[in-house]
């Protein structure tokens, strides 16, 4: 007796999925319009100011004109304060004078001098706030022992706006060159 029950014809089983389905659409009425609605995608353009939608043309969907875009200059070309060469000395003039006047020269102290010196110099100067300039310091210290010393350094150069210091010191064992160069940014 349960077997004839469980054994269904697939054409009463397609008859009962129908008329499940037709009930169910009959029983939502014109509701089932809602869902069926089709809604015009925005894109998430419609809120950005600037950006309208254009009158139609495609009927995929609804298009959105760009405003033309106007690109001012806003890079700059000249510093707002140049590097000024007389604080620059003044200010490794004033380093030496702290801590070279009393020096002798000795292998291993010498090197973390100079070191020293260019970190001092260094915050000094971005102290000074030469913006858009690039500030390279190079500080050397040598033991006199009647050799020549020659020191030379070379750079793409922009002879406007970039610019160097030198300054030199000797005591009874050795002698200092300090050079600070400015180098502008574009």
């Amino acid at each position: 007796m349960a077997e004839p029950e469980l054994k269904k014809s697939k054409v009463s089983m397609l008859e009962v999925k129908s008329r499940s389905n037709t009930r169910s659409m009959a029983a939502l009425g014109p509701k089932s319009m809602s869902r069926l609605k089709v809604r015009r995608q925005s894109y998430g353009f419609g809120g950005v100011p600037g950006i309208r939608p254009v009158e139609r043309t495609s009927n995929l969907a609804i298009e959105f004109k760009r405003p033309p875009l106007l690109f001012l200059p806003t890079y700059q070309l000249n510093p707002n304060y140049p590097f000024h060469v007389p604080t620059v000395q003044n200010a490794a003039d004033a380093l030496l004078d702290e801590h070279f006047t009393d020096h002798k020269y000795n292998a291993q102290e010498s090197p973390a001098l100079a070191l020293r010196l260019a970190g001092e110099l260094m915050r000094n100067l971005k102290s000074l706030q030469f913006n858009r300039y690039r500030i390279i310091t190079v500080v050397t210290i040598g033991q006199k022992r009647a050799q020549s010393y020659n020191n030379a350094i070379s750079f793409l150069w922009d002879h406007e706006r970039d610019n160097y210091i030198d300054r030199q010191r000797e005591v009874n064992s050795a002698f200092i060159q300090v050079t600070v160069f400015g180098i502008y940014l574009d």
